[in-house]
């Protein structure tokens, strides 16, 4: 009898193991303000793999990267980088801007 329920229990175990994942859910879209040490604000709507960043009127769309740590979303000679609270953007060759979540 023990052995039967090990079986069973052992092949329950690999069942559940070989079962598909569940079906992935929409994301929701993270709008958030920043406010820069310039004294801009900015914005950033955040959805599944891209950022739209919107700056003096104008969106910027950015594909999310690799990161350690925070987040990192970046087309080429735009980026914005943060972690918490705090978002770091570079523009080109502009001096980059750092800014805070506006509450």
């Amino acid at each position: 009898m023990k052995k039967t329920c090990l079986a069973l229990l052992a092949l329950t175990a690999l069942a559940a193991c070989s079962s598909p994942p569940p079906a992935a859910t929409p994301s929701a879209e993270h709008h958030v303000r920043f406010l820069c040490d310039n004294g801009q604000t900015l914005s950033v709507r955040f959805s599944d793999a891209t950022a739209v960043l919107t700056r003096n009127g104008s969106d910027i769309t950015l594909q999310q990267q690799p990161s350690g740590s925070g987040f990192i979303y970046s087309n080429g000679p735009n980026t914005i980088r943060g972690k918490g609270d705090d978002l770091t953007v570079e523009i080109g060759r502009m001096v980059p801007l750092q800014c805070r979540v506006q509450y």
